[in-house]
């Protein structure tokens, strides 16, 4: 059921995309943040170390994944939770 304006026009709708939960998102995380490093260092000379944690951040808040499952998966820790 839509609800007319005032103008008699249907209302303007905003689709809006919603980020993708942990079980949503089937990419594997270390292949994912090594190519995000990579390209972080190429584009802000950054050192290596550097750019892996920052890429491991930009998963953890893509994915909405914390930080230490994330951790967990990287070390090949699975839980069943």
């Amino acid at each position: 059921m839509h609800h007319l304006c005032k103008d008699g026009q249907l209302p303007l709708v905003i689709q809006l995309a919603l980020p993708m939960s942990e079980a949503d998102y089937q990419r594997p995380p270390l292949g994912w943040i090594k190519r995000r490093a990579k390209r972080l260092m190429r584009a802000y000379h950054i050192d290596r170390r550097y750019a892996i944690a920052c890429a491991a951040d930009d998963y953890s808040d893509f994915t909405l994944m914390h930080r230490e499952r994330l951790s967990q998966l990287l070390k090949g820790e699975h839980l069943n939770a």
